[in-house]
């Protein structure tokens, strides 16, 4: 129930945020804009068939997670040793 609240919170926020944008008729980019974004997609695309960007960035994540995951539970272990009165 609480997260539920906070969730409502979060978007009552962006959405008063983007109430400015919502308001304002709509606008589109330039066509030179759009065209340069399409080829960069395009290279992003075959760079991706040979070297698999999105697999790469999921084991980051992946490895990031486990590694902080270890710290903390390392820093946690030493705060429960150091609580304990006879050891330093």
């Amino acid at each position: 129930m609480i997260i539920d609240i906070f969730i409502d919170i979060v978007f009552l926020f962006v959405y008063a945020i983007t109430a400015v944008f919502r308001l304002a008729p709509d606008v589109s980019l330039p066509a030179g804009l759009t065209a340069s974004i399409a080829n960069a997609s395009g290279y992003a695309s075959a760079i991706d068939a040979f070297f698999p960007v999105h697999e790469l960035v999921a084991v980051l994540i992946g490895v990031f997670l486990v590694y902080e995951g270890a710290y903390f539970a390392y820093k946690l272990i030493m705060w429960v040793i150091k609580k304990i009165p006879t050891i330093n």
